[in-house]
């Protein structure tokens, strides 16, 4: 949804639409339609100003997620 990028399904973080909050939903795995983004603060940016987010799960989606607490802060300067 970010960066378009590809990766192992492992390394991205999960999204998910619960009600109208969109939700990271990689552990545990919640179900219902999921989308992914890479684990860097770049990536999630970039999603950010595609508005990928709400094309992707529709009107009304508000991105309540918020970045992991594991990033590396740096990443998004590379």
């Amino acid at each position: 949804m970010g960066c378009r990028g590809r990766s192992a399904q492992s390394e991205l973080l999960r999204l998910v639409r619960v009600g109208d909050d969109v939700i990271d939903g990689t552990a545990p795995r919640l179900p219902g339609r999921g989308g992914y983004l890479h684990r860097d603060p770049a990536c999630w940016k970039v999603a950010e100003q595609r508005r990928a987010v709400q094309r992707f799960f529709g009107p009304g989606a508000l991105w309540t997620a918020q970045p992991p607490s594991d990033w590396d802060e740096t990443a998004a300067t590379r």
